[in-house]
């Protein structure tokens, strides 16, 4: 059984304090196949059992090709669950702050509970902050890379106070800071989508590993209408591909799906 289009649950309130509140993730979707983002998550949802209570709310500025979706899980756990096997999330991210500008972003990470802050934000602790921008990337004159995160960490100062220590490798925590690309500079997408900032913690990270290893140039036997590897991939998340299970297909060809089936 896969998921049935269109039964994803939509919540009315799109406010930024709602999506802050506990169990509600952003969800930064990869501008790939966007007919296909939300239907797998909600397909690995019910592969991990909570399916039905998860909910949706829509990006910043209601366009639905913007990568930042909202979407409520019941656990941490499931969320790192859920987004371990997706090719299409790039993170899921408890959001701490977000905004228009800088002083918003500060303003919300201020108001955000002291208490979900405190553990992740302590001495003893290790921590890194990556900028992972959509639509533009931040670049140096002086070439130093360090420069950007540093910029950020200090639009920061007002709200954030890391008293842990800084580790490039193996951090304990991760934290993202987010921008969307000034609609006059993106390039290669949509420009509909508003100019929004996020920084949060990352509960979970999608995994794309499994592309490069089933990718077709390494396949013995091709035809010429072998299925691309990406999305078998998708496919197999959909179908809810699992250990004990049954991949079906009766129009195999080169078998392009089955072959990734066996991943799960």
């Amino acid at each position: 059984a896969g998921n049935t289009p269109g039964r994803e649950r939509y919540a009315t309130d799109n406010s930024a304090s709602s999506a802050a509140a506990m169990g509600w993730y952003l969800c930064y979707f990869l501008h790939r196949h966007l007919d296909f983002r939300v239907a797998e998550l909600q397909a690995l949802a019910d592969l991990a059992g909570v399916g039905d209570q998860v909910q949706w709310r829509k990006p910043h500025g209601g366009v639905e090709h913007s990568p930042f979706w909202y979407v409520w899980l019941p656990s941490e756990e499931k969320a790192k669950e859920v987004c371990a096997r997706s090719l299409l999330v790039k993170a899921l991210i408890e959001v701490w702050g977000e905004g228009v500008t800088n002083d918003d972003v500060n303003a919300a990470i201020n108001a955000f509970p002291d208490e979900k802050k405190a553990p992740y934000l302590a001495e003893g602790t290790t921590f890194k902050v990556c900028i992972e921008d959509f639509g533009k990337n931040e670049r140096c004159a002086d070439k130093v890379v360090h420069v950007p995160i540093i910029k950020r960490i200090d639009a920061l100062t007002p709200s954030v106070k890391f008293n842990g220590r800084a580790r490039m490798k193996d951090a304990q925590h991760l934290f993202w800071s987010i921008e969307s690309a000034e609609q006059d500079r993106l390039a290669g997408i949509p420009t509909d989508i508003p100019q929004y900032r996020f920084f949060g913690r990352v509960v979970g990270l999608g995994d794309r590993k499994a592309i490069a290893k089933y990718e077709l140039s390494k396949r013995r036997y091709l035809g010429p209408t072998s299925m691309d590897t990406e999305m078998a991939l998708i496919m197999c998340n959909m179908i809810h591909a699992a250990p004990g299970g049954i991949v079906w297909d009766p129009f195999c060809g080169t078998g392009s799906i089955l072959v990734v089936g066996l991943r799960h």
